[in-house]
This record gives structure tokens, sequence and C-alpha cells, in this order.
């Protein structure tokens, strides 16, 4: 009699152990399942977002290698060689080789030109050091026409990042390297007057001789683009130079 119940309380035991062990390893698993469930939609998931498209444009002025030169400041002449110009970042690069290109110093560069095959004429670039505008010293000018008051174009490239996170982007799934021209008069003393490919802002721009100007210019057809004012800088450069202030 004490033999069975001792069995029995044995087997008793036995299987309170066993429920509880299924019930640990049902426990275990819902814990795990719900550990996975929370990786996918709790805040541990990582969600990817595609629809960027990369960048479009180019940095350089041209894309193509230019024969050119390069002037530095110590006045140092170096040959010609194959010329990129990164209108983005200010950055001159050199081919030295079919397979080996490399960086100019910026700070050893006064200027340089461009034999641009689609031109007439050189390009020439300087950088003007005396510049009022201390973030102007930095920037490389195309001088399309010397002189007493020189025509200057100053072409950047500027990077508009993509838009398309929010209920109010622009949709646009990529950056893009745009163009921007500015045009200047130099005057011999050196300031640089910024001015729009109008008659009115040219005037505007050399008050001291806005009547002489636009006399002058009811005698010509309209000024509107780059040509145009090309055409009329060397009557502008007939006039008598700035006293310096």
């Amino acid at each position: 009699m004490n033999l069975s119940r001792t069995f029995l309380i044995a087997t008793g035991a036995f299987v309170s152990l066993q429920a509880h062990a299924q019930s640990s390893v049902v426990s275990s698993g819902n814990a795990a399942q719900e550990n996975l469930k929370s990786l996918v939609n709790g805040s541990a998931a990582i969600s990817y977002d595609n629809r960027y498209e990369g960048v479009r444009g180019t940095p350089y002025l041209i894309s193509a290698w230019i024969p050119g030169t390069i002037q530095l400041a110590s006045k140092v002449p170096l040959p010609e060689t194959k010329l990129k110009y990164d209108a983005n970042q200010r950055l001159l690069l050199m081919l030295r080789s079919p397979k080996d290109s490399t960086y100019v110093d910026m700070n050893k560069v006064e200027g340089f030109v461009l034999n641009d095959p689609t031109k007439s004429q050189p390009r020439a670039f300087k950088r003007f050091y005396d510049a009022p505008d201390p973030a102007l010293r930095q920037e490389y000018f195309e001088v399309l026409v010397p002189g007493n008051y020189s025509l200057l174009k100053l072409q950047r490239k500027t990077l508009q990042k993509a838009s398309y996170s929010g209920a109010y982007s622009a949709d646009r799934r990529y950056d893009e390297l745009l163009d921007q021209t500015d045009y200047y008069i130099r005057t011999a003393d050196g300031r640089l007057q910024p001015f729009k490919l109008n008659a009115k802002a040219l005037a505007a721009a050399l008050p001291e001789h806005s009547a002489q100007i636009q006399a002058e210019l009811k005698k010509r057809p309209a000024l509107r683009t780059e040509a145009d004012f090309v055409a009329f800088a060397p009557w502008l450069n007939t006039l008598p130079a700035l006293p310096a202030k």
C-alpha cells in the first residue's frame, strides 16, 4: 500500500513537471515570435527609400579635356596641357598623362586659358585678388572684353538637392548641378559692378557715365544678349577711366 502511494505521488510530480516544461516552451516560443514580429512591425524595423536617382549634370564648365595654359601668381610660365574647370568647387583639373589627372593648388593659380574648339578666340579666366567683396576674390571670371571697363562673366555650377520627402516636396528624386551665370563690369580702379543683360542695368552699374551710355544706346539696336554687350564693350572702353575712390 505504501509502495503504490509512493508510485502515484512520483508519477503525479513527473506529470506536473512535464506540463510546466511544455508551458515554458510555449511561453518561450510565443515570446520569440513576438520578438521577431517586433523587428518587422515595431520600432526596430528598418525601411529603405530607393527613390533617389543620383546626381544629374556635370560640375565641369566643359566636360571634355580642353588644351589650355595655367598662369601662376608667381608668373612662372607653364607649358600647355589639357584642363577641366570644376565650376562647382572652383578647382582646376590637369591631365598629366592619358590615365593620370590631378587637381591643381588653386592658391597658386592667378588665371588660366582654355582653347575651346567651339569658340573663335581662347577663353581667358582671371582671379581678382583686389575685389571689394572677399567672396569674389576666390572666383575665376571669364574676361569677355578687357579694358578700363572690362566685361566679365562669372559661371558657377550650383547643386540643387533632391526633394521627394514630405507632403510639399517637388517630387524631384535626384540632385542636379545647375548653371549659374552672372555678369560684371570691372572698372580700372578695381570695382566690380554686377549687372543684368539689359541697357538700363548697364547704365545703372556705371552711374558716373550713365547719361553718356544712355545717349549712345539710343543710336543702337537694343542690347539683349551676351554677344550684343561684347559688341558694345569697345565703345564703353572709349570713356575715360573712373578716378580711384
